[in-house]
């Protein structure tokens, strides 16, 4: 609203919780930030103004913003009298020649005309705002607010306010120093780029506690400003808004690329059957992608017939399979934002003796393999087989039987480990099943 008091009443002041926030321009630890700043870099180009009524309770009294054009928001701010007037409940979008970019520290500044009540300092005169924030236009994003004024006594019309009760709020200072808003406060969508804001909007709070009417925060509490202010020049004023961090200014550093952080040592297989497990968190790093966003490939294994290889997210499992000795080299590559490092894994099977003849373990067979819905197990030179045990390779034993075709129709498709027990011997064979 327009400021034509100069000294306001005393007795309505509300009576304020705690400090919470920054405080006001010019006391320390406030965050206001002049006009003048070396900070800003551009101001809005374009505004598209929806005032809303002056007064929610009473539409039919009229809309508010009559002579306060949407045009004077693009530029630098006025202070006073170079605003355009939201209502309750309006809404202004603001535009830029380049979109607002997300980096450290604030981004932009949202300027209104407050100003502090003159007999009780450290109160203001404040009309407030919710924030939003766009990369296309339609889907708005809004910054959580906070408001510890008191709820129990709705601020008159000329109602002051502490600003360090508010927070990502418009207006929480006065004319001529803007509010900074920080993207890194607007939790994350996959409809928002932060590094591509081209709308902001600033949404009149309607001030007003009745629930009926009532706007509220993050925490849920009524938003309490002055109400009612059933004028034309009713509800915020919007100044301008200032841009901190754009495109133009603070263009996309290069993406880094993804680096090896952490060799795997070598793995070594001195048992049959045998798995192991590797986490791969924390192997490769990139500066510009979160190392759980990274994505892991196998590229090749040099011995296939020796061990398996499965990878499912970053836990990569190992399967040998037989108790010959031998070796392996697996090259396996990671993908972060696109750019790609490979890295390689050195896999030693160490020959396990189970006990049993080479040429006796010929004589036991186990076929087809791959394998699809049976298994056949043959022996020959007399031997009876007792009993033929199939595992997984986690170790878990899925079935056992005494006969000598096993039906693996309802298995999963995967390594199994078949174990044959004939004449007090024990030999096992890996299969495939598909």
């Amino acid at each position: 609203m327009i400021k034509r008091i100069a000294i306001l009443i005393l007795a309505l002041v509300p009576v304020t919780l705690w400090a919470q926030f920054a405080p006001a321009q010019g006391q320390p630890g406030t965050t206001a930030m002049h006009a003048d700043s070396s900070a800003f870099v551009a101001w809005a180009t374009g505004c598209v103004a929806e005032p809303g009524p002056m007064n929610i309770t009473n539409p039919d009294a009229g809309m508010a913003g009559n002579g306060w054009p949407a045009s004077n928001v693009i530029g630098y701010p006025e202070g006073t009298m170079g605003v355009t007037c939201l209502g309750d409940g309006g809404m202004a979008t603001v535009t830029f020649a380049s979109p607002i970019c997300n980096r450290e520290g604030p981004d932009f500044a949202v300027f209104e005309n407050g100003f502090e009540n003159a007999q009780a300092p450290g109160y203001w005169f404040l009309e407030l705002g919710f924030v939003e924030v766009s990369s296309d236009g339609e889907n708005f994003f809004r910054f959580p607010a906070y408001s510890n004024t008191q709820t129990e006594t709705q601020l008159g019309g000329m109602g002051c306010i502490d600003p360090s009760q508010i927070h990502n709020l418009a207006s929480k200072y006065g004319a001529m120093y803007g509010t900074p808003f920080e993207l890194d406060e607007v939790p994350d969508d996959p409809l928002l780029d932060k590094d591509h804001i081209t709308h902001v909007r600033i949404v009149d709070v309607v001030g007003c506690i009745d629930p009926q009417y009532a706007t509220y925060d993050c925490q849920g509490h009524p938003v309490n400003d002055p109400w009612p202010t059933a004028f034309a020049s009713g509800g915020m004023d919007l100044d301008a808004v200032g841009v901190i961090h754009d495109i133009e200014h603070f263009p996309p550093l290069p993406d880094e690329p993804p680096y090896i952080a952490n060799l795997v040592d070598d793995v070594i297989f001195d048992e049959f059957p045998q798995s192991i497990d590797i986490n791969l968190d924390g192997v490769i790093s990139d500066p510009d992608d979160p190392d759980e966003s990274i994505i892991y490939r196998l590229v090749s294994n040099s011995n296939e017939s020796g061990l398996s290889v499965s990878l499912i997210d970053h836990l990569m499992r190992l399967t040998r399979l037989s108790g010959e000795e031998g070796e392996a080299v697996l090259v396996l590559r990671a993908t972060s934002d696109g750019q790609t490092i490979d890295f390689e894994i050195n896999v030693v099977m160490q020959y396990v003796d189970d006990g049993v003849d080479e040429d006796e373990m010929e004589i036991i067979s186990v076929y087809p393999n791959p394998a699809h819905d049976v298994i056949y197990v043959g022996a020959n030179n007399g031997l009876s087989v007792q009993r033929v045990e199939v595992f997984n390779i986690t170790g878990q034993k899925v079935m056992s039987s005494a006969e000598l075709v096993i039906n693996v129709s309802e298995l999963e498709s995967g390594v199994y480990f078949v174990r044959i027990t004939a004449d007090d011997r024990m030999v096992i064979r890996t299969i495939v099943k598909q």
